[in-house]
């Protein structure tokens, strides 16, 4: 009898646990609402617009592959607000070697892979 519930107990707790996708909303995403994207320097932890990512169909995904000519120049803020709206990305951060980063992907975020001396050695989305 136990053989038998198991199976199902174990798609019902999946099911419960079942990412559908949809975004989530929360009042203070709303009630900070900008129309600017944001640009994150993660070493300072400066940011610059908003943080939010656009909603829907309006969401805007991150293409890296027409900025690659643009490895071994430095990342300043004007050069990675440039990248960031070329890119068509929502986010951008500075990656510097041996700094603690979240691993999640986000594909409206523009990543700048940079040495010690904020040359930028790799341009991705994620």
């Amino acid at each position: 009898m136990i053989r038998k519930l198991i199976p199902v107990l174990l798609v019902a707790t999946l099911s419960a646990c079942a990412n559908t996708g949809a975004p989530r909303s929360s009042s203070s995403a709303s009630a900070s609402s900008a129309s600017s994207p944001a640009v994150s320097d993660s070493a300072s932890g400066a940011s610059y617009g908003s943080s939010s990512a656009p909603s829907g169909s309006a969401r805007k995904t991150c293409d890296a592959s027409t900025l690659q000519s643009q490895i071994g120049q430095k990342a300043t803020q004007s050069v990675t607000e440039d990248l960031r709206s070329r890119s068509g990305a929502a986010t951008a951060r500075i990656l510097r070697p041996g700094q603690l980063v979240t691993m999640e992907y986000n594909d409206t975020r523009l990543n700048l892979i940079v040495d010690d001396k904020d040359v930028m050695t790799a341009i991705r989305c994620g």
